[in-house]
């Protein structure tokens, strides 16, 4: 079941995917252990870093060759598409006017959980004879409706369909005495709503001695009371729902401890990650029967998995199957707002809310011009105060996290948007990718008009969502987004954003196995064909996983990258400087995620060479390295999410190299020998004057970084020079006519420095 409609228990029967299983929540109260009442998925993070996140947005993982590629088949019988729909019950119940039929009822009064607000719904229905209940479809709002009405007048329930506007129900014949009505209205019919109607109602129901709910989509822009006829209507506890099904899977041949076994294990981690995080109310019931088939022997446990994500691709694509039957108007208007929202999540998934919603709004204006450039286009000019965040969220199953962003090394908490179940990234861009294909007008153009965004969270994103699409469908997507971007002839540097966009793209792509060897190919063949700024996009690309999945020959690609002099034409334009610079520092990243011993090795040959191109490469390549700080690491642009080495506590606003050689005496001694001999040649003043410089003021303020920078100062003095040329460093500090360097921090240092000069003198 995926919105609210109940049905009866029909017989067991083949996995299907959910939404053939619309039962209703059962009427235990939300009893039970308090390891029965967390079911959430464990492994989904509580606190969201804006510019940490990187390629995890999408996790888990969402094969493209899975469920989704099936809906487009599915029969009514396997799929609700909106809320007109029929209910399998072994029997078709259609979804019209007329009576409900008594075993839907019985089944409402077995299995219906209690919601908080109960006893006050009840009173106001009793009191008033009618009850506008309003909630979110698929949290299980037309079940209580109908335990309400059964209640009040037990086995006299009728569904009511009204008109095409609110006063149309005031117009109905209430002919059956002692009866209870049912009236699901749509947006257009409830936004017309008032107290003067709903009293007219009322004396209608009075005559025939009847009670009405009125069950309508909740919406705090609305959130009147209509004189007390409004009451808002929670889904129930999802643990209780899942408990009580499963007491009543129980069939009377199943052995003795059945129920208990079930009950242990609906506790399993891996049972809570398929069910997800906030499942509906039908999710849990197909979940509860799930197990039982699984617990007797019948499927596997992959099949269970398989019914979660199947859950998952079917709410998906209800979201965008009830577009499809909506005409030209405000409720389709809306609807696509709403489409377009739950792209750009899917797009921005925990990021501020404001970010989302400016995109959502620049998607949904392509909607709304046919996917044509909406400047072209004019567009419907909205209120300031059309939506807001609490008037979204149930609508996009989302919920608002705190977390923090990264500005430069400050950590900014930021409240942050996200799915509630992590699953729906992937699954909102698998659907709407391969099953609206005249969307692709519109998200195409939409994607690279964020990939312009100077924002990182922004730009990141959306080009590590084209890169997820090229999995898809990587012709289609490399030829119209990748390509066009990878020949930008913008800025070079970092400010070339979009050379940047599509070498994340196509490290994003590689990662599907089918796709690496076409993405291989394009590197290779622009390292030796390409123009300016197709090199500059190979360089940029290897300094991501795609390099460090294949480290030797990504640094030898590099090696050739960032020695242009050496081609036949060498500096045709100034930008073969920028390509020299992009290497070296795709080089240091894969140093600085891992590739450790690989990079050290490569660049000491590098800077032992007789070519002063290979040797330039390595020292700008170094000079990174030691521009890196541990912060860094999380910012998005710079890891894409991928795993950052261990570091010691405390030390993120350490330089990396100090703190990755601080736990790390090889490694200390390693980077000292590479950084000497850096120190010593004749390009080193930039390396010398500034970079270390950087060091020893944050050294400065850190006592224990202090420590770990006097110990590897003194590793660098080795040779005769050495200890001269870092003491001439501090004295210019000491100096310093802005910020002169404290004494005490320079006596640490250069007490260090001296007593490894008198070790090196005495050797």
């Amino acid at each position: 079941m995926t919105d609210d409609k109940p049905a009866p228990q029909p017989a067991p029967e083949p996995a299907k995917p959910p939404a053939a299983e619309k039962p209703p929540s059962p009427e235990t109260p939300n009893t039970g252990s308090d390891d029965e009442k967390h079911l959430s998925n464990e492994n989904g993070r509580e606190v969201n870093d804006a510019l940490f996140a990187g390629e995890k947005f999408l996790e888990p993982d969402h094969a493209r060759s899975g469920p989704t590629s099936n809906i487009g088949k599915a029969s009514i019988r396997d799929m609700h598409v909106g809320d007109r729909y029929e209910i399998v019950v072994g029997q078709k119940v259609a979804h019209t006017v007329g009576e409900v039929p008594e075993e839907l009822l019985r089944w409402v009064r077995q299995r219906y959980v209690v919601v908080g607000p109960y006893r006050d719904l009840r009173e106001t229905l009793e009191k008033r004879r009618v009850l506008l209940l309003r909630g979110q479809p698929g949290t299980g709002r037309v079940t209580t409706a109908l335990h309400l009405l059964d209640e009040l007048a037990p086995s006299r329930v009728f569904r009511w369909e009204c008109g095409k506007t609110a006063k149309s129900l005031t117009n109905g014949s209430f002919a059956k005495n002692d009866a209870g009505y049912l009236v699901e209205l749509p947006a257009r019919v409830s936004g017309g709503l008032t107290e003067a109607i709903l009293d007219q109602l009322r004396s209608k129901l009075g005559e025939s001695r009847s009670f009405c709910v009125l069950v309508a989509a909740g919406d705090p822009r609305h959130a009147r009371s209509f004189g007390g006829y409004a009451v808002d209507c929670p889904a129930p506890d999802s643990a209780a729902l899942l408990r009580n099904h499963i007491r009543h899977e129980i069939v009377s041949d199943d052995p003795a401890g059945r129920e208990e076994k079930l009950l242990r294990l609906c506790r399993k981690t891996w049972v809570s990650t398929a069910l997800g995080p906030s499942p509906t109310p039908s999710e849990s019931v197909w979940m509860a029967r799930l197990l039982a088939r699984h617990a007797r022997g019948a499927i596997p446990e992959e099949e269970v998995r398989e019914g979660g994500r199947q859950a998952v691709d079917i709410q998906v694509a209800e979201w965008f199957g009830d577009l499809a039957g909506l005409g030209p108007g405000t409720e389709l208007k809306e609807a696509l707002r709403l489409a377009a929202f739950r792209i750009a999540l899917a797009v921005l998934n925990g990021t501020p809310y404001s970010l989302v919603a400016e995109a959502a709004d620049l998607l949904s204006r392509r909607f709304s011009a046919g996917g044509e450039d909406p400047k072209d286009k004019p567009h419907e000019d909205l209120s300031l105060f059309a939506d807001d965040p609490a008037s979204r969220l149930p609508a996009l199953r989302a919920k608002i996290v705190e977390g923090s962003a990264t500005f430069r090394h400050e950590l900014i908490p930021m409240e942050m948007l996200e799915f509630e179940d992590p699953r729906y990234p992937k699954a909102v861009l698998n659907h709407v990718w391969q099953h609206h294909h005249r969307l692709r007008n519109a998200l195409g153009p939409w994607l690279q008009e964020l990939g312009k965004d100077s924002r990182t969270m922004v730009w990141v994103r959306a080009a590590q969502v084209v890169g997820y699409l090229g999995r898809l469908d990587f012709v289609d997507v490399f030829t119209k987004m990748i390509a066009p971007d990878s020949e930008s002839g913008e800025e070079f540097g970092w400010k070339s954003v979009r050379r940047r966009s599509a070498a994340i793209a196509l490290d994003q792509a590689a990662r599907d196995e089918s796709v690496e060897p076409a993405v291989l190919e394009r590197l290779r063949h622009w390292r030796r064909h390409g123009t300016l700024e197709q090199r500059q996009t190979a360089a940029i690309a290897y300094g991501y996983a795609l390099g460090r999945k294949r480290i030797g020959a990504a640094l030898e690609e590099l090696r050739v990258l960032g020695t242009p002099s050496e081609r036949a034409r060498p500096f045709a334009s100034g930008g073969e400087e920028e390509i020299v610079w992009t290497a070296g520092y795709s080089v240091a990243k894969l140093f600085a995620f891992g590739m450790v011993a690989e990079v050290l090795d490569h660049l000491r040959i590098w800077l032992a060479s007789g070519r002063s191109s290979l040797r330039r490469l390595a020292l700008i390549s170094v000079e990174h390295l030691a521009n890196f700080y541990a912060y860094e690491l999380d910012h998005l642009a710079v890891s894409l999410g991928d795993d950052r080495p261990a570091l010691p506590p405390g030390s993120e606003r350490w330089p990396l190299l100090p703190a990755l050689c601080a736990q790390n005496a090889d490694l200390a001694r390693r980077v000292a020998e590479l950084l000497g001999k850096a120190l010593r040649s004749r390009e080193s003043d930039f390396l010398t004057r500034v970079l270390l410089a950087r060091w020893v003021r944050s050294a400065e303020s850190d006592a224990t970084l202090l420590d770990v920078l006097a110990e590897f100062m003194g590793r660098l003095v080795t040779r005769e020079g050495d200890a001269q040329r870092l003491k001439y460093l501090i004295g210019r500090l000491l100096g310093d006519w802005a910020d002169p360097l404290r004494p005490d921090v320079a006596a640490r240092l250069n007490t260090e420095i001296d007593a490894s000069e008198r070790t090196r003198v005495a050797a």
